[in-house]
């Protein structure tokens, strides 16, 4: 009895899974009147370019290197951070003054620093990007304990003589939590 109803069972299947053939389409020829598209082609190197902008932001970063960070700001660029509700700090000496006295305001607050960047909404027209990037970056406090700040990196980016650069950069902290204690080096 049992096998009765397999059987029925798989030839109601292989009726319900016919599939109706449909019609040819008719491939439409192109016209030559039809215009040339203008658009720019995006490359992977410029997609690249812009996405390894946002990378060595971070690495110059974590490693405190002013030196390294400043020059990846255009010459006019306008910076701002959500903590100093939306002040903007215009061109790239101004901004290197800024991290240089973030850093100085707080002594070995940023021992082990390192960001870990979610992959970029990134939108490119021709020389110039849009990104907007989620963020979490851990370091150890002087107290020991680990600090973890999660945020967003809202970016305007332009591509000057084969390079990109942030003539708009705004930093969005969205919280802030501790885990607990940090640890040297690995676990034995």
């Amino acid at each position: 009895m049992a096998i009765q109803r397999v059987a029925k069972t798989t030839k109601a299947v292989r009726k319900a899974t016919k599939v109706a053939k449909k019609p040819a389409r008719r491939v439409q020829q192109a016209s030559r009147t039809t215009p040339a598209r203008t658009a720019m082609t995006i490359t992977m190197s410029d997609y690249e370019g812009a996405r390894q902008l946002l990378s060595r932001y971070c690495f110059a970063l974590d490693r405190g290197r002013l030196d390294e960070l400043a020059p990846l700001f255009h010459r006019n660029a306008a910076f701002a951070a959500s903590f100093e509700n939306g002040k903007k700090h215009s061109g790239r000496d101004t901004i290197h003054d800024w991290y240089a006295q973030f850093y100085q305001a707080r002594p070995g607050q940023f021992r082990y620093t390192h960001h870990k960047i979610h992959e970029p909404l990134l939108t490119i027209d021709g020389a110039t990007a849009t990104s907007s990037t989620y963020f979490d970056a851990d370091s150890i406090g002087p107290d020991g304990n680990v600090r973890v700040i999660s945020g967003r990196y809202d970016d305007v980016m332009v591509k000057e003589g084969g390079q990109w650069f942030f003539p708009d950069r705004t930093i969005t902290v969205l919280y802030h939590y501790s885990p607990g204690k940090g640890e040297d080096g690995m676990v034995s």
